[in-house]
């Protein structure tokens, strides 16, 4: 079992979609509204429509589950889900007996799991692992690489998907097995191109001071939004001067003046934040860097890192359309609205930590947890945004967050969420909140990195106090 046998079911489903598209069978494809999601179902659509195949695609932003019956009632003849948590399976196979569909995701499942194995495509089921080999998109692009001419000009999306779910986990953030499979074929065709240095651009031609200061894919505290601050590690980083102008342009960067960046950046937060963790600052902000030769050198789509940025800001504005339109290769007019829709985002988060980080009675830092009360200022249209802003720096990449935000009139959300480099157990403290008189439908695992909980507004003082007690206690038995 492993690779070998993984292909060896991907081509089989691979004939079997085939078939479908060759009868012009009319095939719908659900695609989840994940940067993953939405990849993977372009690139099957795309290729359907190479074959000059019958298909529609959807990416709605609802759960599957409230998505389901309407598209069954529909009466497509094939179906194709993809990116969607496993726990859809046994609904899926109930309601289309006739097993005329594929459903392709990268959870954590085994043959023991479901019995409907011939129609899923799942790495784990050939023990290949699905959180760090292969993504939805690199499943898909396996799939269509048996049938499709046109794939390899395809094989950045795979890339894309990859560095969205976090898998650039190999030395100097590398890939790693099938995805790095897949990267030497983009680099091959020069849809890629590696690079290794500093990862925290959204346009490769800005100046390396502007990147600094408006660095919020790995914000750092006291550096992101000062100039003052960038201006002095740029000065103490002794950078070379740029080619056309005083003015050192990110893309000018080589390897060696990117370590002396991240050095200077490592002496200065020992000095002003006290921060000596040179293995989180090196790990987050420098790497490979995975460039899409074809798009344009002055775009925020040029890096595949911004390229995720922009997919998730469009998700959050919940703009698929937006989403699925780029991953299919439209640009012209649509990029005016992209840009728009990303500088708002960049603006909301500014104005958001602005707000959390200038009041102290808000946000709360004890160097292992950050305990934030979002009240007023955070709603459920933008606490993910800002989640993930928090788990992706530099500063706080290593701590358990812990956030507060009204749910209603009457109840508040609490999440927990563990970042990258945290050493907490979630599922130690779900269980020690469950163990408390907290109503246990009201209390669940979401993104497998995050708790929620439901509290009303009555009994949030007394949760707060107890919440607390048990992340103290989970930190003294971790130590």
């Amino acid at each position: 079992m492993g690779v070998k046998e993984l292909k060896s079911n991907l081509f089989s489903k691979s004939q079997k979609l085939l078939k479908e598209i060759e009868q012009k069978k009319e095939i719908f494809i659900l695609a989840n509204s994940t940067v993953d999601g939405i990849i993977s179902g372009s690139l099957i659509l795309k290729s359907i429509f190479n074959n000059m195949g019958n298909a529609t695609i959807r990416c709605p932003c609802k759960k599957i589950e409230d998505t389901l019956f309407e598209i069954i009632d529909e009466k497509h003849e094939f179906y194709i889900f993809t990116d969607f948590d496993s726990n859809a399976i046994d609904n899926i196979n109930k309601l289309l007996k006739e097993g005329n569909y594929l459903f392709i995701n990268v959870d954590a499942i085994t043959k023991s799991d479901n019995l409907t194995s011939e129609n899923i495509v799942n790495p784990w089921l050939s023990n290949v692992n699905g959180k760090e080999e292969i993504n939805s998109a690199g499943l898909a692009y396996f799939l269509i690489k048996n049938f499709d001419r046109n794939h390899n000009r395809l094989s950045q999306l795979p890339i894309i998907s990859a560095i969205s779910k976090d898998q650039d986990i190999g030395e100097n953030r590398s890939l790693i097995s099938l995805n790095n499979e897949i990267l030497q074929t983009a680099i091959k065709e020069n849809t890629i191109e590696q690079k290794k240095g500093l990862t925290i651009s959204e346009i490769e031609t800005t100046p390396i001071t502007n990147v600094l200061e408006n660095n919020i894919i790995h914000y750092i505290k006291e550096i992101t939004w000062n100039k003052e601050s960038s201006l002095r590690i740029i000065k103490d980083s002794h950078l070379s001067i740029g080619k056309k102008s005083n003015r050192k342009l990110f893309d000018e960067l080589d390897e060696k003046e990117s370590i002396q960046l991240v050095e200077s950046i490592e002496r200065f937060l020992h000095e002003n934040s006290k921060s000596n963790n040179k293995k989180i600052i090196k790990d987050v902000l420098f790497g490979y860097r995975y460039i899409l030769t074809d798009e344009e050198n002055e775009g925020l789509l040029k890096n595949s890192r911004s390229f995720v940025k922009v997919m998730e800001s469009l998700l959050n504005a919940q703009k698929t359309g937006l989403a699925l339109a780029l991953c299919l290769g439209d640009r012209g007019e649509i990029l005016k609205d992209v840009h728009g829709i990303v500088t708002e985002h960049n603006n909301l988060i500014r104005k958001i930590s602005s707000q959390l980080f200038g009041e102290k009675w808000r946000f709360y830092d004890n160097k292992e947890t950050i305990f934030i009360n979002g009240e007023g200022i955070l709603d459920n249209q933008n606490v993910k945004s800002f989640i993930s802003f928090l788990e992706n720096s530099v500063s706080f990449g290593n701590r358990l967050i812990c956030l507060r935000l009204l749910d209603s009139e009457e109840y508040y959300k609490v999440i927990i969420a563990k970042t990258k480099f945290c050493n907490f157990n979630l599922l130690n403290i779900e269980e020690k909140v469950m163990q408390e008189t907290f109503d246990k439908e009201n209390v669940k695992i979401t993104d497998k990195t995050k708790l929620e909980i439901k509290i009303s507004a009555s009994s949030l003082e007394d949760f707060l106090s107890t919440i607390k007690k048990i992340i103290i206690d989970e930190k003294i038995s971790k130590s």
